[in-house]
């Protein structure tokens, strides 16, 4: 693994895709609702790009829950219904995907055009029951990046283990056409600069699963590690631009709850 400057924005992305996504930095223990915190992070991730290397970085982490607003680990959120146990809210956040093809180390990706972080809008729903806990969005692609659409569904239950709340859950996203095109698709133009093959991706469904430890230190303070692994879809594997089957993304953190 390596530090450096030249992967800060990729690896802020990460965090932001494991915050946004399941809000970890945002849950809380059972019986409890989600407050405010400020902290700082240590977030890795893999990313499916080849020729990106597996980077390391401390990044800060800011959550805010209002009568109204919220804002999870970068997702900005409005919300419309809240009975306790469910909420419903409108949801705006990035697509964390982003290629920089100064980044890679492969040759031929160097001659892609970038890809830059989308924006997102859309509605987002969460239940609390003694079952677990049910969370999903449905987002449309905002910024001009081509469109697209863009679901996430998730289901976790926390399991309290002495001091330490596990939350083992599973998942699955769903990317469009249009947005998988855009992050991993490679244009005529692209092909012939780069000797790739042209590629037109299609629409994809990536299941993951992940783990979630809490622990409280005193009134305030909680300690945060999280474990992620997303099976890429087909339409994304089969991407020139791509290398391996899966992308895993972990975080460290600790955070003042107020």
């Amino acid at each position: 693994m390596q530090i450096g400057s030249r992967k800060a924005a990729t690896t802020g992305i990460a965090l932001l895709g494991l915050l946004a996504s399941g809000s970890v930095l945002a849950q809380a223990a059972p019986g409890e609702r989600p407050r405010s915190s400020l902290g700082l992070a240590v977030v890795a991730q893999k990313s499916p790009y080849a020729g990106y290397d597996t980077d390391v970085l401390p990044v800060p982490v800011i959550n805010y829950e209002g009568r109204k607003f919220h804002f999870r680990g970068g997702s900005i959120g409005y919300t419309l219904f809240d009975n306790e146990k469910t909420e419903v809210s409108l949801l705006a956040q990035p697509h964390v995907m982003r290629f920089k093809r100064k980044d890679t180390d492969d040759l031929q990706l160097r001659q892609l055009d970038n890809r830059n972080l989308s924006a997102m809008a859309g509605a987002a729903v969460r239940h609390t029951a003694p079952w677990g806990v049910l969370q999903g969005n449905v987002l449309a692609e905002v910024s001009g990046h081509g469109g697209g659409v863009a679901a996430d569904a998730k289901y976790a239950y926390p399991i309290p283990t002495g001091k330490v709340v596990l939350i083992p859950g599973v998942g699955v996203n769903y990317a469009s056409s249009a947005l998988n095109d855009y992050y991993f698709g490679i244009s005529a133009e692209e092909a012939q600069r780069s000797g790739l093959a042209r590629y037109r991706a299609g629409s994809g469904v990536a299941p993951y699963m992940d783990v979630t430890a809490l622990m409280p230190l005193g009134a305030h303070w909680t300690a945060t590690a999280s474990l992620r692994r997303t099976l890429l879809s087909s339409a994304v594997k089969d991407s020139p631009m791509t290398r391996g089957d899966h992308m895993d993304t972990a975080l460290l953190a600790l955070t003042y709850g107020f």
